[in-house]
């Protein structure tokens, strides 16, 4: 699986492109790079619960997987951020946006890296759908990749000063 520091970075990198190439600063301010970051971990929030569960139960159940890593909550922050946007609270709905986005990064992660996750929660996600690469063999080395070309993209188009 993706590791948590992948979840986060790609999350960033791709919500930054998107700020510099298409929406602009202005519209699109750093703070929503930092929640988009963070819903990008969001989905793994099933490990906390699951030792919630398991300290409070005695069992050993693994949630990790099921109910948060679908496009279900995808769909949830995306129908909130219409709602703000239909109300012309465009602060609000960015940052509904954003986590929607973030949270459909973790997803796409854990697909790539041929994670089985139950993506059409409540119903089973048929295993043929998620490849087979062995990427998850170079989590690591992915998470340096990604962190070194988004610090090189910044330092070459002279965005670097924006985060000083």
């Amino acid at each position: 699986m993706a590791l948590a520091a992948a979840h986060i970075i790609i999350a960033i990198f791709i919500l930054d492109l998107f700020r510099h190439y298409v929406f602009g600063k202005k519209k699109f301010p750093r703070y929503l790079l930092i929640v988009g970051g963070i819903a990008g971990l969001g989905p793994d929030i099933d490990v906390i619960l699951t030792w919630i569960l398991n300290f409070i139960t005695g069992n050993s159940d693994n949630l990790h997987g099921t109910f948060t890593h679908s496009f279900f909550f995808v769909s949830v922050f995306l129908v909130i951020a219409l709602f703000f946007h239909y109300q012309k609270d465009k602060k609000w709905a960015r940052i509904f946006y954003v986590i929607s986005a973030g949270w459909l990064v973790h997803l796409f992660l854990d697909w790539l890296y041929g994670e089985y996750k139950f993506l059409f929660w409540p119903f089973p996600t048929p295993m043929s759908i998620f490849p087979n690469t062995g990427i998850v063999n170079y989590a690591i080395e992915i998470d340096a990749i990604i962190l070194v070309l988004w610090l090189v993209h910044e330092e070459i188009y002279s965005k670097i000063k924006d985060y000083y």
